[in-house]
């Protein structure tokens, strides 16, 4: 049963957006239930923490993800390096995306670990996070990606593995 007062805040509060935000409410919105239709089209939002450290999602499909991180200034660390924090966040967000993309409709995903290796400190530019499936069971999909910068240079690696949720309990 709906609640009708939060259901009008809610109204209320979209009407006061922009077309921009909106939109951003919407790729929200789709990654708390994937049934929003078109609301993970590839560049739109992930949510609020991707867009933070400027994380875009620029495609999803057959198994492959490949995902964007724009170094910013506020992503360095004290030494002028990119924080290694943005970079396994951008990895996580390309693991969960292409393990979502290959579950059935009533189930979802969650993070079992993830063990990134770090080769090249980065100063600017914008990274790319390549992720594949590995393997799919019932119960766990596993994953490796790859990170590398504008020039090609591999600036990390790294394999994870997430666990297959049944909404319902069900196993």
């Amino acid at each position: 049963m709906p609640d009708d007062d939060l259901r009008q805040r809610l109204d209320a509060a979209i009407n006061l957006l922009d077309d921009a935000q909106r939109r951003r409410l919407l790729g929200w919105a789709g990654s708390m239930q994937r049934a929003v239709e078109d609301a993970r089209a590839p560049g739109t939002s992930i949510g609020p923490l991707a867009e933070m450290l400027h994380i875009t999602n620029l495609g999803v499909s057959d198994g492959h993800a490949r995902y964007r991180l724009d170094v910013a200034p506020e992503l360095v660390n004290p030494h002028g390096l990119l924080h290694g924090g943005a970079v396994y966040t951008m990895i996580d967000y390309s693991m969960g995306g292409v393990t979502m993309a290959a579950l059935p409709a009533g189930e979802i995903c969650a993070t079992i670990e993830i063990k990134v290796s770090y080769f090249a400190g980065v100063r600017g530019g914008a990274l790319t996070c390549d992720t594949s499936i590995v393997k799919q069971g019932k119960n766990a999909v596993f994953l490796e990606s790859k990170v590398t910068d504008e020039r090609g240079t591999l600036v990390a690696a790294a394999t994870g593995s997430f666990a297959v949720i049944r909404l319902g309990g069900e196993r």
